[in-house]
Formats: structure tokens, sequence, C-alpha cells
């Protein structure tokens, strides 16, 4: 069988990152498969030269290939909720909450309510900052390409402060109310915590999949 040269294989990489195919990831994937399509057409049809079988192709076939990148990264997603959702359930996870809600209803009890009021109010800003630091050092560190994985954290750290938000407001109204429920604000901020802890091992375990798995990309 015909095979391509690395100038071709880049000419179609860059053709399929030109079409809105941006991770590296998949974007590899595809290239291997779009070459091996070509490769075998080359086989039967030896006339025709590498551009003009590539753009017929192309022609055919590239509805079908931007289809199945939007499908791969809907996936990519059902994959990180899911990895969240086993960390969440994991033993050492849940030992870990138990702990910090028996030490947030403690140090609560003891924190008068103004000061009470301003903490909750930087909860939010202060739970999410370290998932956004380990996120960005670590990918200005390894110089990590753009892979599925990595980027589509973005999407959770989204969702996640949006949840932190809405634990604000829980916690505010506890605090508004004339009985002030320790325990209640004990498990929200422990589970906030828990959530943050929750996506730094996951970030991290992403992170590094992507430098093992794809390391001559990751320089």
């Amino acid at each position: 069988m015909k095979k391509l040269t690395k100038e071709h294989i880049q000419f179609i990489e860059n053709y399929l990152e030109n079409s809105d195919v941006y991770y590296a990831d998949i974007r590899m994937e595809m290239t291997d498969h779009v070459a091996s399509a070509i490769e075998s057409k080359m086989e039967l049809d030896t006339n025709d030269d590498f551009y003009i079988i590539f753009k017929n192709y192309m022609v055919e076939n590239k509805a079908n290939l931007l289809e199945n990148n939007r499908k791969f990264l809907k996936d990519v997603d059902k994959s990180i909720s899911k990895r969240l959702f086993k960390i969440l359930i994991k033993p050492s996870t849940i030992v870990i909450t138990i702990l910090m809600c028996y030490v947030c209803f403690n140090l609560l009890r003891d924190i008068e309510k103004d000061q009470l009021i301003s903490i909750i109010s930087w909860l939010p800003v202060l739970s999410i900052v370290p998932v956004f630091i380990l996120y960005g050092v670590t990918l200005k560190v390894f110089r990590l390409s753009r892979f599925s994985g990595v980027e589509r954290l973005g999407f959770v750290y989204v969702f996640f402060y949006q949840l932190l938000n809405l634990f604000t407001i829980f916690l505010h109204k506890n605090l508004q109310s004339e009985t002030i429920n320790y325990l209640a604000m004990a498990i929200t901020s422990a589970l906030m915590i828990t959530f943050t802890i929750a996506l730094l091992e996951l970030s991290y375990r992403i992170i590094k999949q992507y430098r093992t798995d794809y390391k001559f990309l990751a320089q």
C-alpha cells in the first residue's frame, strides 16, 4: 500500500485544524483516519495525486468528520463527569468530607455572625482559585497543546463556581434567620471544600494522563 509523506500528513492535520478541529488529540486521531482512507484510494487510483484524492475525499466526508468531532467532545464531557463522580464517592473522599464537617462545625460556632457573613461571601472565590491556579500553572509549566479533556475542564469549573454561589446563598439565608443551623452550615462548607479537593485531583489526573499519552505533543 502506498504511504503518505510527512508533508501530506502535515497538510491533512493543518486542514483539520483550520476546519475547527482545535484539540490535538482529536485531530491526531482524525488525521490517522483520513490518511489511511486516502492511502487506500491512492492504491486503487494511481492516476490522481494526493491533493486531488484528498479534495474529493473531504467533499464527501468533511461533514461526517466534523460531526464526529462534536460527538467526541460530548463523550469527553461525559467521561469527565463520571471520573469526578467516582472521586466524590471514594471512601477516602467521604472520610475527608466527614472530618471537614466536624472541623467546620466547631470553627463556625466560634466566629461572630458579622465575620461569618464576610467569610462566606469570599467562599466561592477562595474555593475556585486553587483549582484555576493548578490548571493555569500546570499548562504553563508543561506547555501542553490544546487537548480536549484538559480544556473541557473549564466547563466543569464554570459549573462548579455556579454551584458554589448557590451554596453561598443558602449560607447567607441561614445566617439571616433567628436561629442559626450550624450543622447545616458545616455540611455545606464541608461539601464545598470536598468539591474543591475533588476538582484538584481530577485536574491533576487528566493533565498527567495527557502528558503520558501524548508526550511528544506536550512540549
